[in-house]
């Protein structure tokens, strides 16, 4: 017979914890170290437990999009000290 991801209410409460502060990473880790599972398998527990509750799906959707803003702010930042640095480079040659 098939395995089948375990149901939400069997998640460890650290797990659920880590879920509820935004850290999806700490949530897979948890279960991982208390189930001895796979990155695979840890992490499509947690996907279940996440579909599972709307609330909590909307509040990481949320924790998502302000990492990629994040993200991409960083990454711009980057791209303009990159073009001042080329910019005196070119000027000081």
């Amino acid at each position: 017979m098939l395995n089948k991801p375990r149901r939400h209410a069997d998640l460890p409460k650290a797990a659920i914890e880590a879920l509820w502060q935004g850290n999806l990473i700490a949530a897979i880790t948890v279960v991982r170290q208390e189930r001895n599972l796979g990155l695979k398998e840890a992490k499509g527990q947690v996907e279940v437990y996440i579909a599972s509750q709307p609330a909590l799906k909307k509040k990481m959707d949320k924790v998502l999009a302000t990492v990629q803003q994040r993200f991409i702010r960083w990454m711009i930042g980057l791209l303009i000290l990159a073009a001042g640095i080329t910019l005196l480079v070119l000027y000081v040659l």
